[in-house]
């Protein structure tokens, strides 16, 4: 999700400025891609490989080894009015969310952590206070980290997890289900009413924009069974459309199988699809599988190409759109 250029609001967070990015570069994919290209390894150690998937996995003894990174920084990803502990709490979470969407149970986390100028001791610790709180949630070991000085705030995650059977977005097979854990379009619906001038404390879903929490334990249990899945960060339409490319086939979504009272209490219907479809930062699972057993069913996996909506006149594409963070 992206944040830039509005002051902060809140006291605690009153030198950091952010603002949104409507309409944002999908540049991050092609770069994605470039690495790929460049750093492709062909050991035998090596199971998905650089910019294959969400995370890496390689195989180190009996055990399948997940590796991911992820970097927040606050012109793009710290919303107004955001604490210092949420910071800790959502550069933790990000990367425990791609671990989840691989299936992997997670183990350890090492950060990278750039302060600016105005940023004090008391800041920096309720940062970490906020990462700890997340880690110890988890069992998730902090076993170091390095600390800089720039000219802006930002966090570099590492996570490490491991999974019995690990998923990846390839593997998804028509005629099975395509399933979500959770509603979508909450976190991008309150971003939206704080600028707009909604406070804080009236915003539908603040938790959902400031905290949100990735479906480990929904992860590993999923893994055991499902085809494919990926955690939900940019948007389910880049999420699906991720899927149906790597796995060589299609999928309709029904617009009748969507849930959107949630968004609906606030929103027209018609933005309401925008906000379920294209939105960031729902940290929820979407997964193919021949039964759904965390969640709800939202369309199937078809023969062919492409992402769809099937609605009441038709059928209308789900263009590969979302927020990147760039």
């Amino acid at each position: 999700m992206i944040y830039s250029g509005l002051p902060v609001e809140s006291e605690l967070c009153k030198n950091i400025s952010t603002s949104p990015l409507l309409f944002p570069s999908m540049r991050e994919f092609q770069l994605i891609e470039i690495a790929s290209r460049i750093f492709k390894a062909n050991r035998s150690d090596v199971l998905v490989g650089a910019g294959d998937d969400d995370c890496a996995v390689v195989r180190l003894g009996s055990e399948n080894v997940v590796l991911t990174a992820d970097n927040l920084h606050e012109k793009a990803d710290f919303p107004p009015g955001i604490t210092p502990e949420e910071i800790g709490h959502l550069s933790l979470a990000v990367n425990l969310s791609d671990l989840a969407g691989s299936g992997a149970e997670p183990r350890y986390f090492i950060y990278t952590i750039t302060l600016r100028e105005g940023i004090d001791d008391e800041f920096y610790k309720r940062i970490l206070a906020g990462m700890k709180k997340l880690a110890d949630q988890y069992d998730v070991a902090v076993v170091g980290g390095d600390t800089d000085f720039g000219d802006e705030l930002s966090i570099a995650g590492f996570a490490v997890g491991v999974a019995k059977r690990f998923v990846t977005q390839k593997g998804a097979l028509p005629g099975e289900k395509i399933c979500l854990t959770g509603t979508l379009g909450k976190a991008q619906l309150s971003l939206e009413q704080l600028f707009s001038g909604v406070r804080r404390e009236e915003l539908a879903y603040p938790e959902s924009l400031f905290t949100p929490e990735p479906r480990v334990k929904e992860g590993v249990e999923l893994a055991e069974h499902v085809s494919a899945m990926t955690d939900i960060s940019d948007s389910l339409a880049i999420s699906l459309n991720l899927i149906a490319k790597k796995s060589g086939v299609g999928m309709v979504i029904y617009e009748e199988m969507l849930s959107l009272d949630h968004l609906t209490k606030f929103v027209d219907d018609e933005k309401a699809i925008e906000l379920y479809l294209y939105a960031g930062g729902d940290y929820e699972l979407v997964y193919t599988a021949e039964e759904c057993s965390h969640g709800f069913v939202i369309g199937e996996v078809v023969k062919g190409e492409g992402v769809y909506l099937e609605t009441e006149d038709g059928l209308r594409e789900i263009e590969f759109r979302g927020y990147s963070h760039m």
